[in-house]
């Protein structure tokens, strides 16, 4: 990174409120905190959304996500800030689960406007979804490639997912938090009329219940390939829930959630 581009950097984070700053976190802003970014999450943090940008929440290949302290509807709010890189190869394979999606239009895009256009769809299926009772957290806004939603979890920490519980899932009642999955996937699907397109114990997170997140892959499901995801969230949860004991059959739950 040239110096310029790092006092540029260093310019703009001292304009956001970071509410700590150790080395660690540094590199990591800076490598995900590229110029226009920096100018997104300024002019959020000008609209009066996030109020004090804080640690790391989680990164990844496709996204990085930070804490915030923020403003929503007037009350404050704890925020998750998902950024998504906009220099990545990664959404090469993402293709399938935009083209075919009919809410958007695809036609002669740049890589930059995909990922664009990825953000608004992750908002646009949280929105979609909680509207429809499904438990997932609640977005707040979005902006080029900065979505600001509800952070779950406590004391700055995120919730863990299910995978995360890994063998402490059976000190919890591993058949009610069964049927609240069940629950979320059927007003996902009958009522908000979307697929998930990639449910597993990786992306459900549990804080008292449990709350389906990475919502960006979901499609309506009038798409070509989603009676095939459906399919495969059914197997993933199933398989998953099959080794701490409950007794459940992806056919039988496939019928139920359709309704059939």
């Amino acid at each position: 990174m040239k110096d310029s581009e790092v006092r540029r950097i260093d310019a703009y984070l001292d304009k956001l409120k970071i509410k700590e700053r150790d080395e660690e976190e540094r590199k990591i802003y800076a490598e995900v905190l590229d110029g226009r970014t920096l100018k997104v999450l300024y002019k959020l943090s000008s609209r009066g959304y996030i109020t004090a940008l804080g640690g790391v929440v989680n990164t990844g290949k496709e996204a990085n996500v930070f804490y915030a302290d923020g403003v929503f509807n007037g009350k404050e709010v704890a925020m998750a800030v998902k950024i998504y890189r906009i220099e990545t190869s990664e959404f090469d394979r993402m293709d399938e689960y935009l083209f075919g999606d009919e809410r958007f239009d695809m036609r002669r895009i740049s890589p930059k406007e995909k990922v664009y256009i990825w953000t608004e769809k992750e908002f646009r299926n949280l929105e979609r979804a909680r509207h429809a009772g499904v438990s997932v957290p609640e977005p707040y806004t979005y902006m080029k490639n900065v979505l600001l939603m509800e952070f779950v979890g406590e004391d700055e920490l995120p919730a863990p997912t299910l995978f995360e519980l890994g063998k402490e899932l059976r000190e919890l009642d591993v058949e009610s938090i069964f049927e609240d999955v069940l629950k979320n996937f059927k007003r996902l699907y009958l009522d908000a009329e979307l697929v998930h397109a990639d449910l597993s114990e990786y992306n459900i997170m549990y804080l008292d219940r449990t709350y389906f997140i990475d919502m960006g892959q979901a499609v309506v499901i009038r798409h070509p390939m989603a009676e095939s995801w459906l399919v495969r969230d059914v197997r993933n949860i199933v398989r998953f829930f099959n080794k701490f004991g409950v007794k459940a059959d992806a056919d039988e739950i496939l019928r139920e959630i359709k309704g059939d």
